[in-house]
Formats: structure tokens, sequence, C-alpha cells
């Protein structure tokens, strides 16, 4: 049996002198990221601040995380952006199909 891989987000460099990159979600939607910090933290991610609308986390570089859903990750290094942005989509996954399915509702 295969591993099912989902595709969150799209990668985004910002410019050519930035130090980070952002993943844009491929669908609009606004996060609780207060229901999410447990399980940042049982994938070995350092809670470093929560404010409401921003969580910043940290597993070998900074990331933030925001409620309409972009990230942004603070590192130079495309091999880390890849190997972050399919452990945020497994995690993230299914909370945005969950507010994906509480917006079709009303």
């Amino acid at each position: 049996m295969g591993i099912i891989e989902y595709k969150v987000f799209e990668i985004i460099k910002p410019c050519l002198n930035c130090n980070s990159f952002v993943l844009k979600p491929k669908t609009d939607l606004k996060l609780n990221l207060e229901n999410i910090i447990e399980n940042f933290e049982e994938k070995k991610f350092m809670i470093k601040v929560y404010t409401g609308s921003m969580l910043s986390i940290f597993k070998e570089c900074k990331i933030n995380i925001y409620t309409s859903g972009k990230v942004v990750i603070i590192t130079k290094d495309y091999e880390l952006i890849k190997k972050i942005e399919k452990e945020l989509s497994s995690i993230l996954y299914p909370y945005i199909q969950s507010e994906k399915m509480q917006s079709e509702e009303n």
C-alpha cells in the first residue's frame, strides 16, 4: 500500500535577495491555529509565538503560519522547503478539509 501525499501548497520565492519562501495555499481558507498547536508539538516542532492570527514555530528553521493558510519559511535551502512543505501539508490537510466542509454547509 502506497503513501498518500497531499499537495496543499504552492511554493513561491518572494524575491532573489530574500532569505525566505512563501507557501501559498491552493484554496482559500481560514485556519483556527489554536486547534493545530498540539499537532505541531506532537511532530516535534517548537512553538515560539502564537498571536491568534499567526503561529511561529521552529524545526530546522523558523516558520510562520497565518490564519489565511499562508506560510513563510525562513531559509534559502530549497530542499528543506520541499521537506517542510510535505510535513506541513500532512499536518494541515485534515484541518483544511474540515474548514472546507464547514464553509460549504454555511
